[in-house]
């Protein structure tokens, strides 16, 4: 009977042990799964900064949450951060983001992504444009320019401002420039043609490349004569950069740090002999929020010489910090108006 009792005492025992390992293997299922709970939505505008996460898509990179990538028109971005704020994380052209979310209160910026994809088109001129001829080239030119009211016209005020050439925003393109100075008018994708009534123009890669290709038929074809980074300087500027909530940021700092690691990562991968230009492609127009998006390169566009004049790269605010602070001041007065960030607006990993 003893013998019986105390067979019957060791069974509870072990049944209660079993139990209490069974609740704290539970235990630990809860908190793994508390820990991977965050949900985080990105946003980045169709083109170059798309690539910056290309990688990151084609590879559904979750980083332990559920990460929705989301691709849109580069007009619309500005809205994903604005109101409630959509985007968890989103990829700003660097005026925009320090315009929006300089004071650092909502936003804070983890690093620059694009560091220049701006090239100076023409079907008129064969001459390259060099810091050597740009002031005598350039001045008394008409030049189309997209987004002449954004980045893409406030960086080419900056580098005539650089070699002095005076430079009028004009609207009637049926004029003659007899002056010195430089007319500049806002063109879309559309009017940049062979036929165009400009000595130059610009546009962004991968688009110029779209451009130039599609061009090459033309009895005067468009071509590549002049690189915006070069003539503005040595290391170029930030162009795009990626923000994230302040409210992310301090709850999942590791995930953030995951996630900005494989950002850099991506920069590689974009170069690699071995990543297709399909599987890159099939990234970014396969994430599209829209349907019926015009993507705005095609799988032949996107060669490693292509790629490598995005300029994608990921460079850490603490890094950058004081280059984007002193580009937005050009910036400011090449725009004439103010873009400013705040020391709260850099994210400064401990």
């Amino acid at each position: 009977m003893k013998k019986f009792f105390a067979l019957f005492l060791s069974l509870l025992m072990l049944a209660g042990v079993t139990a209490s390992l069974m609740a704290c293997g539970g235990e630990k299922d809860d908190d793994k799964d508390k820990e991977t709970s965050v949900q985080v939505s990105v946003y980045a505008p169709d083109g170059a900064p798309a690539l910056a996460l290309a990688q990151l898509m084609s590879e559904e990179m979750q980083f332990g949450g559920k990460v929705t990538y989301n691709v849109v028109a580069a007009e619309t971005i500005q809205t994903y951060v604005t109101g409630d704020g959509q985007a968890d994380l989103c990829i700003l052209p660097v005026n925009a983001a320090a315009k929006l979310l300089g004071t650092g209160e909502k936003y804070q910026m983890l690093g620059a992504v694009t560091h220049g994809n701006l090239y100076v088109l023409s079907a008129k001129h064969s001459e390259e444009i060099t810091s050597e001829n740009a002031a005598s080239l350039l001045a008394g030119t008409k030049i189309g320019c997209l987004q002449l009211e954004n980045f893409v016209g406030y960086a080419l005020r900056t580098v005539l401002s650089e070699y002095g050439v005076a430079y009028e925003v004009r609207s009637g393109k049926s004029e003659t420039n007899e002056t010195e100075s430089a007319y500049l008018y806002p063109v879309d994708g559309t009017e940049i043609t062979p036929a165009a009534d400009y000595d130059y123009m610009i546009a962004a890669e991968p688009a110029v490349s779209r451009k130039v290709n599609g061009t090459k038929d033309a009895p005067k074809p468009l071509t590549v004569v002049g690189d915006l980074q070069a003539l503005y300087g040595e290391k170029g500027y930030p162009q795009a950069v990626l923000v994230a909530k302040k409210s992310l940021i301090t709850e999942n700092t590791q995930f953030i740090k995951n996630f900005t690691d494989a950002v850099a990562e991506n920069g590689e991968w974009l170069l690699d002999t071995q990543t297709q230009a399909q599987t890159i492609y099939d990234a970014v127009v396969g994430h599209y929020l829209k349907e019926g998006m015009t993507p705005a390169f095609t799988v032949n566009d996107l060669t490693k010489e292509v790629i490598s004049a995005c300029a994608v790269r990921f460079e850490g605010a603490a890094d950058c910090k004081t280059r984007v602070n002193e580009f937005l001041a050009e910036l400011s007065e090449a725009a004439g108006q103010t873009f400013t960030a705040s020391d709260d607006f850099f994210y400064l990993p401990a």
